[in-house]
């Protein structure tokens, strides 16, 4: 019995250094990449020093060209959006970026989808996973989950849902474009076929306080910036109504929101967009140009 009791101590005890090394290992990979993603996201979060910083979904990553602010408003910019996320990852990451450098301007490109409305929050913690040691990050995730806390005690479970693809950037040196300043233009046509039919008028939507509470928590944390919200153009239009509570919180708070979602010179102009929601490299340069118009009737620069 004692010999099976030391086995298993054993065991244990070869498992948690195999852990610890793979933590320290990846730490360290992961922290010397600077080309795709993961390079994005360590600039993001370690050096970004711009006057203007660009926080939302795929639709701020491809909305906003940072050449066109810099050039027209003499302030540099740089694009901290993220594919499929939101509130959740736009906040981790302004909390990691205020000790080293406050910006002058925050832009929050607003998608109701994951900036409001409840779905499975967990989804938006996949790039704060191996921040989780730095200050203000472990109480995002016990917002969303106090067991994640237990997970957390496993380097494995921080790096492994994107272990292979930084490993193969860093042997390989191979990795998607970072972009222009974090702007990733798109420069497809129009493709009608990812057009689906606008069914959303008169809905309830399932709001999230979770959301709610971070958009706030973001809030909070921008004071000492100029913190506007945009709804960026939509070809389908958009019920204005998915983002009533975020328009509340900004007229009690005094915070602009500029809602593009159905300027008529953007609403079903093929020529703007590459599908229903995301402008192409086109439509994106006019937006930026259109919303520099509407950051300096609000003192900007």
């Amino acid at each position: 019995m004692k010999r099976f009791v030391a086995k298993i101590i054993l065991l244990f005890a070869i498992i948690l250094i195999c852990d610890r090394v793979f933590g320290f290992c990846m730490e360290n990979v992961v922290n010397s990449i600077d080309i795709g993603g993961q390079g994005r996201d360590n600039y993001i979060c370690n050096t970004a020093k711009e006057d203007i910083l660009i926080f939302g979904s795929s639709r701020a990553v491809h909305h906003y060209n940072p050449l066109i602010l810099e050039d027209s408003l003499d302030m540099s910019c740089y694009n901290c959006g993220d594919d499929g996320n939101g509130i959740i990852l736009s906040y981790g990451r302004l909390v990691m970026a205020k000790p080293r450098h406050m910006p002058k301007v925050i832009i929050h490109d607003v998608s109701p989808e994951f900036d409001l409305f409840a779905n499975d929050n967990h989804k938006y913690l996949g790039w704060l996973k191996n921040r989780y040691d730095q200050k203000g990050i472990k109480e995002i995730f016990d917002v969303i989950d106090k067991t994640e806390r237990y997970k957390m005690y496993s380097q494995m479970y921080r790096y492994n849902s994107k272990f292979l693809l930084n490993l193969f950037v860093y042997l390989t040196k191979t990795a998607t474009d970072t972009g222009v300043n974090g702007f990733r233009p798109l420069h497809s046509d129009m493709d009608t076929m990812k057009i689906s039919k606008k069914n959303d008028e008169s809905k309830q939507y399932d709001f999230d306080p979770v959301k709610l509470r971070f958009i706030n928590n973001f809030i909070e944390q921008s004071k000492g910036a100029k913190l506007i919200f945009v709804v960026s153009p939509m070809w389908y239009g958009m019920d204005t109504n998915k983002t009533l509570p975020l328009q509340d919180i900004c007229h009690n708070q005094k915070i602009a929101f500029i809602d593009f979602s159905n300027n008529q010179k953007y609403v079903h102009n093929n020529h703007y967009f590459t599908d229903g929601t995301h402008l192409n490299a086109t439509g994106a340069d006019e937006f930026t140009k259109d919303l520099i118009k509407e950051l300096r009737v609000r003192g900007i620069p």
